[in-house]
């Protein structure tokens, strides 16, 4: 399984395009609103909520 971590519209939408799942970062770039457009499989709101996240997804 693919992720990508992005701050941007374009990285969430490079991952809809790759089907890769789209995670979106708030404390970057663009505005939530944004992200939540691209339809990510969650936004997180800080590095610990993003490594949470992602250690309850591993394998």
């Amino acid at each position: 399984r693919t992720v990508m971590i992005g701050d941007t519209s374009h990285d969430l939408n490079m991952a809809l395009n790759a089907r890769a799942h789209g995670v979106g970062v708030s404390y970057g770039a663009h505005a939530t609103d944004l992200l939540q457009a691209c339809q990510p499989q969650t936004i997180v709101h800080s590095f610990a909520e993003l490594q949470q996240w992602l250690l309850t997804r591993l394998d």
